[in-house]
């Protein structure tokens, strides 16, 4: 799903990486977005790094409650399953995570 981006402001897209040799995403929504989905990568990395997993829904809802407005929350629940999804696809393939 990268995808070139259009030639319009920088300003009004919000992305994922790629990581473990899957896709990230580039979503056309407000920059202050941003913070939102980084968050919730930063959450799902923490939470695979646990040697004692909490639940992976209080990580989502957690953080998810911690974002100001409703646009915020759709980035963060967006980004976290995003990142969720591309380390569980490389698992699947066989790939390791990157540190």
């Amino acid at each position: 799903m990268d995808r070139n981006l259009p030639e319009t402001s920088q300003a009004f897209w919000a992305n994922v990486p790629s990581a473990d040799g899957q896709p990230g995403v580039s979503l056309d929504w407000p920059e202050d977005c941003q913070g939102a989905m980084d968050d919730a990568v930063q959450r799902v990395e923490r939470w695979f790094c646990e040697h004692h997993k909490s639940s992976l829904w209080i990580a989502l809802f957690i953080g998810r409650d911690k974002q100001e407005g409703g646009c915020q929350r759709i980035a963060y629940e967006t980004a976290f399953l995003w990142r969720l999804q591309q380390r569980l696809m490389a698992s699947t393939a066989g790939v390791a995570p990157e540190a």
